[in-house]
């Protein structure tokens, strides 16, 4: 049994069941295989949490707290602000996987993030998204199944922000689900979060290349660098080192870097109720 208080006095009760039966019913036995696997072995604390992130890797999981922080130091005095740290989050570590748990998520009617990367494509495989005309990115391909390359790119937070209904996920006011990917930031459209982070913080970068481990051709890194996509491919050595070395190196209120953009605008949006 799932219990869930949907107003302050009233609760919702759920046959675990029910969801085995929901994958059952559209083919997709595999995926209620696979929730089961994951979730025994690694993330139960789901069924008791009030939110969810859910996270390409390793990069996003080390520095996702000070993300947190940084945005709860910067809205402090915002009234009706509800700090991040302070609620029962999850951080979900899946891949491209994450459609496999759309049911199981309005199952628990829980709000939940998505943080993606845009994985720009085209003819030749991964390119700038400049040069891209499409996405290999799965969660995006099917929460956003509707929308063209170009329309991706340009997409709002607001066309982010989704509610499934009548069989398909659409933009919606009383959305329990937001996906967010890099934008255009600065005349600068990232593909991963590397150069989106490097694009924005290019002079934090250079003060301490030759400071970083996870660095290497550090020639290439200068004040006035503008191909970020192509520093992060070839100056990063190992993308969890570069997570840590930006922690390191960051002062005590990670003050001296900027949150990309995409992501800024997710967590504000997760910290609605």
């Amino acid at each position: 049994k799932y219990f869930i208080r949907v107003h302050n006095n009233s609760t919702s009760v759920k046959n675990v069941s029910d969801l085995e039966k929901a994958y059952d019913n559209l083919g997709e036995g595999d995926g209620y295989r696979f929730l089961k696997q994951y979730l025994t072995v690694h993330n139960a604390e789901l069924f008791f949490s009030e939110k969810a992130i859910f996270i390409e890797g390793v990069t996003e999981r080390i520095l996702l707290p000070a993300f947190m922080f940084k945005l709860d130091e910067e809205n402090k005095a915002t009234e009706d602000y509800t700090r991040l740290l302070s609620q029962n989050i999850s951080i979900i570590e899946l891949g491209n996987y994450t459609h496999i748990f759309d049911k199981f998520l309005s199952f628990l009617g829980i709000r939940y993030l998505i943080i993606t990367d845009i994985d720009s494509v085209n003819n030749d495989g991964a390119c700038p998204v400049v040069d891209g005309n499409s996405t290999s990115n799965d969660s995006i391909k099917y929460y956003l199944a509707d929308k063209s390359f170009e329309e991706l790119k340009k997409l709002s937070i607001d066309g982010k922000k989704l509610k499934y209904e009548d069989g398909s996920y659409t933009q919606s006011a009383e959305a329990n689900l937001c996906i967010v990917y890099q934008t255009e930031e600065n005349g600068y459209h990232a593909r991963s979060f590397e150069d989106a982070f490097i694009s924005q913080n290019i002079q934090f970068i250079f003060n301490n290349k030759d400071n970083f481990l996870s660095l290497k051709n550090r020639d290439k890194i200068e004040e006035d660098c503008t191909d970020f996509y192509d520093l992060a491919r070839c100056c990063i050595s190992k993308k969890s080192s570069f997570s840590a070395d930006i922690l390191f190196y960051s002062n005590e209120g990670y003050t001296n870097w900027q949150t990309p953009k995409y992501i800024k605008e997710g967590l504000l949006w997760l910290t609605q109720q």
